[in-house]
């Protein structure tokens, strides 16, 4: 299952009532990687919907001379929305930077740490799976239109955006074995 942004928001809400304009605030900042760019109006259309479907909950704080806030908490029908995609196995995609693996670790104080510590090992095995399968294969290009030094040229090029690729690659990877490594060794500690 992938995370949509009722799940950004619903782990948002799982650590403190928010208002749309704070959720806003929060995907600009610290989730600014986690996921695209949303509009604050995106945003109040889907806290209207999760209300509407008993994920949320919200009251109205009155301010005099300036629009009304709501403020919105999570229900329990929120909480097991969440908890069923952070419990669900790891959707494998293609492009590593559009996993869930990052959301799932973020809300990992939600679920047993054996969940995504099994997660963390799917995912880093899909990856080193990948790894193996195409780092090393031919890439050379074959061209009925270019040769000799423009030729060379395209395959200098291709060969460093494979550089980037693979580099990328190997930080996600590196980045996977230290959260695993967390979890197995360091998290136990922090748990109460």
């Amino acid at each position: 299952m992938k995370a949509k942004l009722e799940h950004y928001i619903l782990g948002l809400l799982t650590i403190n009532p928010l208002t749309g304009y704070d959720v806003k605030k929060y995907l600009d900042t610290e989730g600014r990687f986690a996921r695209k760019r949303t509009a604050l109006s995106q945003i109040y259309t889907t806290l209207k919907r999760m209300a509407e479907n008993g994920l949320v909950t919200f009251e109205e704080e009155l301010r005099e001379g300036k629009a009304d806030l709501k403020i919105y908490s999570i229900t329990q029908a929120g909480r097991d929305e969440l908890l069923n995609l952070l419990y669900s196995p790891v959707q494998q995609t293609f492009r590593y930077n559009e996993s869930s693996i990052f959301f799932r670790v973020r809300y990992a104080f939600l679920v047993e740490r054996a969940v995504i510590v099994q997660q963390l090992k799917t995912e880093l095995s899909f990856r080193q799976e990948q790894i193996a399968q195409f780092r090393h294969r031919d890439r050379t290009i074959e061209s009925q239109l270019l040769a000799g030094d423009q030729l060379a040229y395209v395959q200098a090029i291709s060969n460093e955006l494979h550089q980037c690729g693979a580099e990328g690659m190997d930080l996600y990877v590196a980045q996977l074995e230290k959260l695993l490594a967390f979890f197995e060794e360091e998290a136990e500690s922090l748990i109460a």
